[in-house]
């Protein structure tokens, strides 16, 4: 059963390895026959033109004589339509074009694939059933034949099998079939061999001595044919074979050093030509070869207990590995373009290589030192590749392996004790030599890897301080901290780095990403901004760390301002954002002095962000970037007033943010002022941070109106005579009055400021309002409106103000007055005996001043606006309106408010006459300002007074209530009646 089981696994191991390398072996017979097509081809172009010569010679009458023939003897078509075969003379008309269909390409390796076993496929197929007849030939002989005979059977079809293939491959037609028979008759010879010594059935010899004999005899055939034959794919076949024999025999480390030889010998025959297919065959089967010898060696380390059981595996691996490396460092390979399957093979044999260096390992502490020593080694003989020899790709190729070497070499430093956080600034280290060295030979691909790897070193970093913060780990340790360090000073090495060597490159040497463009932004700079930043969440429990942190931040911020780092300037806003996170992690349960003392290091670092923010913008454009360090600042300013004023008094929050308000807004006029005298001074760094004050000014009043909304119109304290909410509604009105009138730009140059700006008023009028409706009785609030309406109609003729709108909401408060007058003070109930606390004194009051209002109006011209931009053009749109009915939006008001005072304020027996008298008054207007609508208006009221006169007043009142009622009413109709008569005939109709 075992001999069975070996037997089918050495076919299918052999079939195994036959297929990929019998497939791609054909390189050489595809370029001769790509020759042949083009040879082939250049003689279909030289037949045309012969046969041009030819038909030059002939007399015309031939050459027309067969295209006549072939002109009046057409070929009938059922299709064509019979109009067309009426006219003789009429040419056919041409058919349609089709565009030719596209073939369907199929990809390069493919077809090689296709074509490999288009040819090769008898070769295999053959070897393949000529080997399997071999053996079931060896199995039918077993049962009536001894061992010996039966070896010597199958060894001598192997010999016949070769003398067949001598014959044959000297005939041109049967070559490529002798030359599988050659590889057959090797693979018989070698399967005899083995057979002799291992298959049972077979083994005749017992000495272990002879049989070794026998397997390199068996051997040496192969690689005997395997150096004869001129194709690879029957090199490999050879090779593999040796190797299969070996493989399956007892391990030893005898029969190891054997396979070592065998790989040798085949890596020699890829120096005759280039045989990459071959090489990495070789190269991949020592591998396994490896795998299976590791489980021997470890027995015999454990056995021997001795470290050198291992070297014989180590050595027969760089015995094969060496050799197979340098193939490639021979003129013949000189190329400074990438050869792709030169470039995949030396990667597969330094892989190989190192996998079979792994197997062997032991763990030593000595593995690093080797392995960086390699690398440097390796790395300058990676420039002869390019110096003396001209492969470029090899040279890339073994600098990368260098360093690769020479990571792991580090990685391995572990063995060493030594903790993560230093491998890490190792290699790291490793990473800025191998940039600045690729940098300096201006080799920009090396170059560009260096820094990628570089800036990942930094990310790990960052990724494992994450990881360890996370897991527990306590970060704040001076070596961890120190290690951090050196991570920043890495990265300030590489900004130095540039500006020493690149200072006029467009670009950051390290930018290989290209986001900088002309800003010359250094991914370095950035990450020294993350790094210290990292420094701020490991002394998070450091005691002071608050007020040292700052100092280190002002000193990043120094570098960076006189060395010109845009990166560094970008990267310090992460420390920035770090650094608050700290501070307010410290002082959050601190008293509030506390809080003011331990943030102020931290506000100077913000206010110095606005000088030391310079940027270079080319060669010879600089510009501020200060907003942030203008933002940060006036949000700790914020921040401060509350916290520390808070505890005092509720009050206070909001009135500094009042008065801050102004304080940023004159601060912005002062640096608006001397913007052009600043420019090109390390003053300008203010004036570009001139808009974070505009927004902060107006920050602070919106703060100040939330807080006057929540806390102070809450109050009901005095100071003294006056209650506090008032004082501050006193002081915010002329806070306002000074913001509206506060200088606006330019025109065009802030719309949306200056529209901001006139809206004050509207809030300085909001302001007024909120006192008088809060401070002012209810009972004389009537009167207070309508003198309020008085005042802003005063105001809005002082027209170098600005502010004729006013006009409009004068008029506003003037309909509020008689509203109050009509629905409120009338209606409400007066409980208090004293007269000037009775709702109808302050109505009556009221009525008398509304009316100097309406007179006051309609003696003043119509509403002549000056204001055409944003809210303020509405308002004038709407008082236009308004002025076309002026006479109604007016008097009707007045005239609702007096009737409604009226019914509420006097007995109802004497209300139909006090009706009839305003209702007289109105038809008086009418007929003294010639308008209809009084006259209808008035009309109407009085039908209504007399409906009421004839259904309520005779029914309801008394005797002489009536008999006053009647008189009075009577005699204001005659009144009317007389004056109509006299003036109606002159009256015009209303416009």
């Amino acid at each position: 059963m075992d001999f069975l089981l070996g037997l089918v696994g050495f076919f299918v191991g052999l079939f195994y390895l036959l297929i990929p390398f019998i497939l791609l072996s054909k390189i050489n017979g595809l370029q001769e026959k790509v020759q042949d097509l083009e040879n082939k081809l250049k003689q279909k172009d030289i037949v045309p033109e012969q046969e041009k010569q030819a038909e030059k010679k002939k007399p015309t009458v031939k050459e027309e004589k067969p295209i006549v023939v072939r002109e009046t003897i057409p070929e009938p078509k059922k299709e064509a339509p019979k109009a067309a075969t009426t006219k003789a003379y009429a040419p056919p008309l041409p058919l349609p074009k089709r565009e030719p269909q596209p073939i369907p390409q199929k990809s390069e390796a493919w077809a090689k694939l296709e074509k490999q076993i288009a040819n090769n496929w008898t070769g295999i197929l053959g070897t393949i059933i000529l080997v399997m007849g071999v053996g079931f030939l060896g199995i039918y002989a077993a049962l009536n034949m001894s061992p010996f005979f039966r070896f010597l059977m199958v060894l001598g079809i192997g010999v016949g099998l070769f003398a067949v293939s001598v014959l044959l491959v000297k005939k041109e037609f049967w070559e490529q079939i002798g030359y599988w028979l050659r590889s057959g008759s090797g693979a018989v010879i070698l399967f005899s061999c083995v057979a002799a010594v291992s298959v049972p059935g077979m083994k005749w010899i017992e000495s272990e001595f002879y049989a070794l004999l026998l397997i390199i005899a068996g051997i040496s055939v192969n690689l005997g044919l395997a150096w004869q034959t001129s194709q690879q794919k029957f090199a490999s076949l050879h090779i593999v074979l040796s190797l299969i024999s070996l493989a399956i025999l007892p391990l030893s480390t005898l029969i190891f050093l054997l396979g070592v030889g065998v790989s040798v010998f085949s890596v020699v025959l890829s120096y005759r030509s280039k045989w990459e297919f071959h090489l990495i065959q070789t190269v991949v089967s020592f591998l396994i070869l490896n795998f299976i010898y590791k489980g021997h060696f470890s027995e015999q380390l454990h056995i021997l207990n001795s470290s050198h059981s291992r070297i014989w595996g180590i050595l027969g691996t760089l015995a094969i590995g060496i050799p197979s490396i340098l193939v490639h460092y021979r003129k013949i390979y000189s190329s400074e373009n990438l050869k792709h399957l030169p470039f995949i093979t030396h990667l597969i044999i330094w892989a190989s290589i190192g996998l079979g260096l792994s197997v062997y390992s032991t763990g030593s502490k000595w593995n690093p030192p080797v392995l960086v020593l390699i690398s440097i080694v390796l790395f300058f003989w990676a420039r002869t590749a390019r110096e003396k020899l001209k492969i470029r790709w090899l040279y890339l190729t073994d600098t990368l392996v260098s360093l690769a070497l020479a990571s792991i070499g580090i990685l391995l430093l572990t063995r060493w004790e030594i903790d993560v956080y230093l491998i890490n600034v190792y290699i790291s280290v490793l990473f800025f030599i191998f940039f600045v060295v690729s940098a300096e030979e201006k080799e920009n691909l090396l170059k560009g890897i260096g820094a990628v790897l570089l800036h990942l070193s930094w990310f790990g970093y960052l990724v494992l301080l994450l990881a360890k913060y996370s897991g527990g780990n306590d970060l704040g340790t001076w070596p961890v901290v120190i290690t951090t360090v050196w991570m920043i000073l890495l990265s300030f090495a590489v900004q130095l780095y540039d500006e020493i060597r690149y200072k006029e490159a467009p670009e950051s040497c390290d930018d290989i990403y290209g986001f900088g463009g002309d800003s010359k932004i250094s991914p370095s700079g950035i990450f020294s901004g993350l790094l210290a930043s990292a420094i701020c969440f490991q002394t998070f429990n450091w005691k002071y760390s608050e007020l040292c942190l700052p100092i280190f931040g002002i000193v990043i911020l120094a570098v960076r301002q006189f060395r010109k780092w845009n990166g560094l300037g970008i990267g310090i806003l992460f420390f920035t954002a770090a650094l608050h996170c700290e501070v307010i992690y410290r002082i959050y349960d601190l008293e509030r002095w506390e809080v003011l003392l331990k943030d102020l290091p931290t506000i100077l670092f913000c206010f110095l962000m606005i000088p030391l923010s310079k940027i270079q913008i080319g060669k010879e454009k600089t510009v501020y970037f200060s907003i942030p360090g203008t933002i940060l600042f006036s949000l700790h300013v914020l921040f401060l007033t509350y916290w520390v004023t808070q505890p005092i008094s509720p009050f206070l929050p909001g009135i500094i943010w009042l008065l801050l308000s102004l304080v940023y807004l004159e601060t912005k006029h002062f640096i608006s002022a001397r913007e052009s005298k600043w420019e090109n001074t390390w003053k300008s760094s203010f004036t570009s941070g001139k808009t974070v004050l505009q927004i902060f000014a107006l920050t602070f009043v919106v703060l100040f109106l939330g807080a006057h909304t929540l806390v102070h119109l809450q109050s009901e304290l005095y100071v003294g005579f006056f209650k506090i909410r008032f004082l501050i509604q006193a002081l915010a009105v002329g806070v306002f009055i000074y913001w509206a009138n506060s200088p606006k730009q330019e025109s065009g140059s802030s719309d949306l400021w200056n529209s901001i700006l006139t809206l004050f008023w509207e809030l300085t009028a909001i302001f007024c309002t909120a006192i008088i409706a809060l401070e002012i009785p209810n009972v004389w609030l009537p009167v207070a409106w309508i003198i309020w309406a008085y005042f802003l109609n005063w105001i809005s003729l002082k027209l170098s103000w600005g502010i004729t709108r006013f006009r409009f909401y004068s008029l506003c408060f003037y309909w509020y007055s008689c509203i109050h007058v009509g629905f409120i003070s009338s209606s409400a109930l007066t409980p208090s005996e004293y007269w000037a606390n009775q709702e109808w004194v302050g109505g009556l009051v009221g009525i008398l001043l509304q009316t100097v209002y309406l007179v006051r109006m309609y003696l003043l011209p119509p509403y002549q606006g000056t204001e055409v931009t944003g809210y303020p053009e509405k308002i004038r749109a709407i008082s236009e309106k308004l002025d076309q009915k002026f006479e109604v939006i007016i008097f009707y008001p007045l005239f609702a408010a007096v009737a409604l005072f009226l019914f509420w304020s006097f007995d109802s027996s004497l209300l139909t006459l006090l009706w009839m008298v305003e209702v007289f008054v109105i038809f008086l207007l009418g007929i003294i300002f010639k308008a209809q609508h009084f006259r209808y208006v008035s009309l109407t009221a009085m039908l209504v007074c007399l409906l009421r006169l004839i259904f309520w007043d005779l029914s309801q009142s008394s005797t002489i209530t009536r008999a006053l009622v009647f008189l009075g009413v009577g005699g204001i109709l005659i009144l009317m009646n007389t004056l109509y008569s006299k003036f109606g005939n002159k009256e015009k109709t209303d416009v």
